[in-house]
């Protein structure tokens, strides 16, 4: 488990996924290993058409936000995940857990992780982001859980 302060780490920046995407580091502490963070990855849709607008047509899922987790030796790298989530009006966010993809940190070993509970810090506070962000709810889609 990591020690230290928790939280936000700078401010939102480009992803190396591009355009429509930008990601923000969380300071989970350190470990014998070094530091600690995960990384929270963004993609809000695209502001709806005029005619949508003057209609007041909404899309199925506006005020939606989805937050992806990934499993096992992987992290958040699908474009068209994201896409499917934006195009009908949700919010999606994707959370690289700690020393998986972009949160891997040199000298760290890929993955590693004594306790799963650790998980719950990083997940914890990818929430509370997302709740600042003007978010209303999660979905984790992997436990396809609301959270609120």
């Amino acid at each position: 488990m990591g020690t230290g302060t928790d939280g936000a780490i700078g401010d939102w920046r480009e992803d190396v996924l591009g355009e429509g995407f930008e990601c923000r580091d969380l300071a989970l502490g350190e470990d014998e290993q070094g530091p600690l963070v995960a990384t929270l990855v963004r993609s809000v849709p695209a502001r709806p058409r005029l005619w949508d607008r003057i209609l007041h047509r909404r899309r199925p899922l506006e005020g939606v936000d989805v937050l992806y987790v990934h499993g096992w030796s992987d992290y958040f790298f699908q474009r068209c995940l994201a896409e499917f989530w934006t195009d009908r009006g949700a919010r999606f966010f994707a959370l690289d857990l700690r020393k998986y993809g972009r949160s891997l940190r040199e000298g760290q070993t890929p993955g590693y992780v004594e306790n799963l509970d650790d998980y719950d810090i990083e997940i914890g506070l990818a929430v509370e982001e997302i709740r600042g962000a003007g978010a209303i709810g999660a979905w984790c889609c992997s436990g396809t859980r609301r959270a609120d």
